[in-house]
């Protein structure tokens, strides 16, 4: 008798296990869902930013519904860094070409700010193992 009491703590004790082991990956699955939206969030900042920059490089025209478009858009995102280079004009009259500085440290700094972010969720997801 006392041999099937303690199979059955036993296999309680396994069935008990399995389920936090079940919560665990459930959880971890969500930090891991919630990771991907961070970089994809973040993935479509840089590349809007980066259409930008392209735009700015081969001179673009303002006028253009698209460009327009594209310089508001975009606007706010770069608005954080502007005139962090000063009076450094890179800005070409003849082609109208320009060289945005701000926005290649505008796509570095979010890169760096959303590695953060995803870094800080991955510490939420590992609890300390208690002795």
């Amino acid at each position: 008798m006392v041999r099937t009491e303690s199979r059955t703590e036993v296999e309680e004790t396994r069935e008990t296990n399995a389920t936090n082991a079940t919560a665990e990956r459930s959880d971890d699955r969500r930090v891991r869902k919630v990771e991907d939206i961070i970089w994809f969030i973040i993935a479509v900042i840089i590349a809007v930013i980066l259409i930008r920059f392209v735009l700015l490089l081969f001179g673009a025209r303002t006028g253009v519904p698209f460009v327009d478009f594209w310089y508001g858009m975009t606007a706010p995102l770069i608005a954080p860094f502007a005139g962090i280079f000063g009076s450094l004009d890179t800005y070409n009259d003849y082609t109208g070409q320009r060289i945005e500085l701000e926005a290649l440290v505008a796509m570095l700094i979010y890169g760096v700010l959303g590695y953060l972010v995803v870094w800080a969720t991955r510490l939420l997801r590992h609890e300390p193992k208690s002795e």
